[in-house]
């Protein structure tokens, strides 16, 4: 027993004089990163203190895409927001005259871009229908059409035509549509089209008419729920795109769209 409390306050005794060890070595270790975050700290205010800032009017471009940009090169960039569209720019006198020309790379004029979207609402039933003559410049998608489903007749019941402008321009338009006689959940009702344009090339290919969010909902005036044609969809110059298609009972709207571009 006595040999037990002797261990026990040995070992103590050697705790006691770890602890006050411990704490001085991190007291010392503290201290040193402290200086060393003040040494660098004095480095970046000295070498900061030869940068010069300067003020760079953003004419064409969206300013604060711009800035993003720039954050690659070291130094500090802000955006002004609101109307000045001002850039100020604040980095080393040797990077400077990089970034000035990287501003002037990009702050062009950018080509306007119009677009003319057509989209047909085709009507697909087991039956002929009498209804608006099919246009030539559809017909080949139909005949396509007929290969894929089983539908005997086509017809197109709505023609939207609407234009796209600048880089990105949203698109809302509603009207009332006619589907003629048929079952009782498809005859007449209310369209709804919205989308987002945006001009495209990807991979540097042609341009193309980016539909981003587009849908096309129809509410029949004897149905709660209406049917819904929905996707992201590319349209090519000069090419026809089958863009979905809703079932209604036994027939179906079909959507399909093209574009033709001008500058």
């Amino acid at each position: 027993m006595n040999r037990l409390k002797t261990g026990l306050t040995l070992g103590f005794w050697l705790v006691g004089l770890c602890f006050p060890a411990l704490a001085q070595n991190q007291q010392q270790g503290d201290a040193e990163r402290y200086r060393l975050e003040l040494a660098e700290r004095a480095r970046q205010e000295a070498e900061q203190r030869e940068w010069e800032t300067r003020l760079f009017q953003i004419k064409y471009v969206d300013a604060g895409e711009l800035s993003r940009v720039l954050s690659m090169f070291r130094g500090s960039i802000s955006y002004s927001g609101g109307n000045l569209r001002v850039l100020s720019v604040r980095a080393p006198k040797d990077i400077m005259p990089a970034i000035e020309d990287a501003i002037k790379r990009l702050d062009v004029p950018v080509p306007r871009k119009d677009a003319e979207l057509t989209a047909y609402v085709l009507l697909a039933s087991d039956q002929a229908e009498a209804g608006n003559p099919v246009p030539a410049a559809v017909q080949p998608v139909i005949t396509q059409l007929k290969s894929v489903f089983a539908y005997k007749a086509y017809q197109v019941v709505d023609t939207v035509i609407t234009r796209a402008t600048g880089t990105q321009t949203p698109v809302s338009l509603s009207g009332t549509l006619n589907l003629g006689p048929g079952t009782s959940n498809s005859n007449s009702g209310n369209y709804n089209f919205t989308t987002r344009f945006r001009f495209e090339s990807p991979d540097g290919k042609a341009q193309i008419l980016r539909l981003y969010d587009m849908k096309y909902s129809f509410q029949s005036t004897n149905n709660p729920y209406p049917v819904v044609i929905s996707a992201d969809v590319d349209i090519p110059q000069g090419q026809q795109v089958v863009v979905g298609k809703a079932t209604l009972g036994d027939r179906a709207l079909i959507l399909v769209m093209s574009s033709r571009f001008s500058n």
